[in-house]
């Protein structure tokens, strides 16, 4: 049987829901996939970069569902909501994303493909680059306390996530100069 990447990383994704991050292992994958471990590595060249693609399967997804020509800092509205929202839908997600290598070692690509549309929008690099991180690194932190087992009961009896979530996320995006 032949696969492609594509399968391999929706497969995982499905084991990451059942199972956890923790418990997520290529052979299960492959199971899953009637497939030989040995199969996947035609397709990924280790679990590192099974994560990775994971990863940026989110990011990509957020990215991917903005519309065109929105301002700068409805751009950011929007991708932290889409991001958060693609994010829960997945256990252990925000963990994933956390700890997932980035897939491109060129620096400089990565930081065109994720700050173009912030540029086109009027910002310089450097500000879009840290805007865009600002509002990645808010929607994983709430995400992992959301999607964390110890915490998530303990947080939700003192706030309600959604209206927290929005009040943080508007404030941040407020505050860029």
């Amino acid at each position: 049987m032949k696969i492609h990447q594509r399968q391999v990383i929706d497969v995982a994704l499905v084991l990451l829901d059942e199972h956890g991050l923790d418990e997520l292992q290529m052979r299960a994958v492959a199971s899953r996939l009637n497939v030989q471990a040995s199969a996947l590595y035609w397709h990924v060249r280790n679990k590192g970069e099974l994560l990775s693609l994971m990863a940026w399967d989110f990011y990509d997804g957020a990215l991917s569902a903005i519309p065109a020509g929105l301002t700068w800092r409805d751009w950011l509205l929007t991708y932290g909501v889409t991001f958060r929202k693609g994010l829960l839908g997945h256990r252990d997600s925000a963990q994933l994303c956390a700890i997932a290598r980035p897939l491109d070692d060129d620096t400089d690509a990565a930081t065109e493909r994720l700050t173009k549309p912030l540029m086109a929008a009027g910002l310089s690099r450097h500000l879009a680059l840290s805007y865009y991180s600002s509002v990645v690194s808010l929607v994983l932190g709430w995400c992992i306390y959301e999607q964390s087992e110890a915490l998530h009961d303990y947080l939700a009896r003192m706030i309600g996530f959604e209206e927290s979530f929005t009040t943080g996320l508007n404030a941040l995006v407020a505050g860029f100069p």
